[in-house]
């Protein structure tokens, strides 16, 4: 049987790998939905510093996001929070700022809580996986 050290960095680093995937995949989605809505739009005059904001705080999701989950991989459970409740704050803002833009709002909510409950999903199914392990050995 594997020693528990060795099992739980072989399963982070798998989870690692997973998440970088998930994180592409969910970027690569809200990328062709907002190409998609900006083709859309662009039909139309809109508010190119509204839209400049909306990215930003997109961004700032996403940070906050991928920080917030290195940060409960580690057990930094409150640095976690706080860099979690920092993106879901942007995102609440990007959520304002995107439907004045034009975007479709519900579309952005699923994709959103889609995003952070694979996350923390994931994370949540490491820790069973070691727990499980470590109560068998």
């Amino acid at each position: 049987m594997v020693n528990d050290a060795r099992f739980r960095r072989r399963n982070a680093e798998t989870l690692r790998e997973a998440q970088n995937a998930l994180n592409v995949a969910f970027g690569a989605i809200l990328s062709a939905y907002i190409g998609n809505s900006l083709a859309e739009i662009d039909n139309r005059p809109f508010d190119h510093v509204r839209l400049a904001g909306f990215f930003v705080l997109i961004a700032v999701f996403i940070l906050g996001l991928c920080v917030s989950n290195v940060m409960v991989m580690r057990r930094e459970w409150a640095l976690g929070g706080f860099f979690l409740a920092g993106g879901l704050t942007a995102a609440v803002f990007a959520h304002e700022l995107g439907g004045a833009v034009g975007f479709e709002v519900v579309v952005l909510r699923i994709l959103t809580v889609c995003w952070v409950v694979a996350l923390l999903g994931s994370n949540m199914l490491l820790t069973l996986i070691v727990w499980l392990h470590h109560k068998r050995g």
